[in-house]
């Protein structure tokens, strides 16, 4: 009975996980979980950021507060981790020998002593580290090695379908949030802080189509300087990716310092900017805007990401479309009121019927 324990264990962890869909739940039952079914000091669950090229951490069992904002782990500097993201799991049994520990004194400080780092994976790509700790010198066995593994498996299925979950809950809110209004501007400035924030992007924009002038001009922003967006006119014959764009197709910049289509090249290195995906906003087939969001370093675009932007385009150019005609019905209503009150005195004397 008691070899069949660890796989009962799993199934229990499994029956209180699946009952949750948010992240940040379903990631602190799993590394409270993690904790309890290694017999460890505690376990931390940090998921990669490729924008920032940190590990950003989201959940954590056992360990200090104080501890866990001890500071950023920036995967450049910590070689562990790379080694761990490339699909190893590393063990410690003294931290305070490894070299290359980022924060030594910390470590010392909430007594820790040996370390286990193992990636949480998605499809084959690491998308994070669950590490467990113990507070007395300890030699990671390969059945517990594994048995982190599993639960790392665990926790990547989990984490890919909460971040499906939070996505359809996200562009639900987005299509209310812009279907509340309809001010135009009110519409666009939800959509690219929406764009913005949905998966941490440094910033977002919209360009209108102007057809008379042939250029792309700015309408609404979010994260961008007032000098960056002072550079200058987006002429659409002049910028190969809005060309493209233009056509109705995504395009990715994955690193802007290497491509050769970007119309301000200077200044938008100068803002910041290393990374943009641009997509199209149209009705019924055809383009009259680009909507962009951007990232501060080198980046490839995932298809998730390419997809839910492309969705917010959609929904959101709906949302453009219905503002439109609102203000152009209301300017014309107002426009019909005024001449009613010329063609009757100003108000004075109103019609006879």
């Amino acid at each position: 009975m008691e070899k069949q324990k660890p796989l009962f264990d799993m199934c229990m962890i499994m029956e209180e996980l699946v009952s949750f869909y948010e992240l940040d739940t379903t990631l602190n039952i799993l590394a409270k979980n993690i904790t309890e079914q290694m017999g460890v000091k505690g376990c931390t669950i940090r998921l990669l950021d490729e924008k920032t090229r940190t590990l950003k951490i989201v959940a954590a069992h056992g360990v200090s507060k104080t501890y866990l904002e001890k500071g950023p782990v920036l995967i450049d500097e910590h070689p562990v981790d790379k080694v761990v993201l490339s699909g190893e799991c590393v063990k410690t049994k003294d931290v305070l020998k490894e070299p290359h520990l980022l924060y030594p004194a910390e470590a010392q400080k909430e007594g820790l002593k040996s370390v286990m780092s193992c990636p949480l994976t998605v499809k084959g790509k690491a998308i994070g580290v669950i590490r467990v700790f113990t507070s007395e010198p300890h030699d990671f066995t390969k059945e517990e090695i594994q048995r982190l593994k599993v639960l790392a498996s665990i926790g990547g299925l989990l984490i890919d379908r909460a971040r499906i979950w939070n996505q359809m809950q996200t562009l639900i809110e987005v299509s209310r949030s812009i279907s509340s209004t309809l001010s135009l501007n009110e519409v666009l400035a939800k959509i690219v802080e929406n764009a913005a924030k949905a998966f941490g992007f440094k910033a977002a924009s919209i360009r209108l189509l102007n057809a008379e002038k042939k250029t792309l001009e700015i309408k609404a922003t979010y994260g961008l300087s007032e000098k960056y967006l002072k550079k200058g006119p987006i002429e659409v014959e002049k910028s190969p990716i809005d060309m493209e764009c233009i056509k109705g197709n995504p395009v990715i910049n994955s690193d802007v310092s290497q491509d050769g289509r970007l119309q301000y090249l200077e200044e938008i290195i100068k803002e910041g900017i290393r990374a943009i995906l641009s997509v199209p906003l149209s009705i019924r087939g055809t383009v009259f805007g680009v909507l962009r969001v951007y990232t501060s370093n080198p980046y490839s675009f995932t298809p998730t990401e390419i997809d839910f932007i492309s969705a917010l385009a959609s929904s959101g150019a709906i949302a453009i479309e219905n503002a439109r005609l609102y203000e152009h019905i209301k300017s014309e209503y107002e426009e019909l009121t005024k001449d009613v009150w010329k063609w009757y005195d100003w108000g004075k004397r109103f019609p006879k019927f």
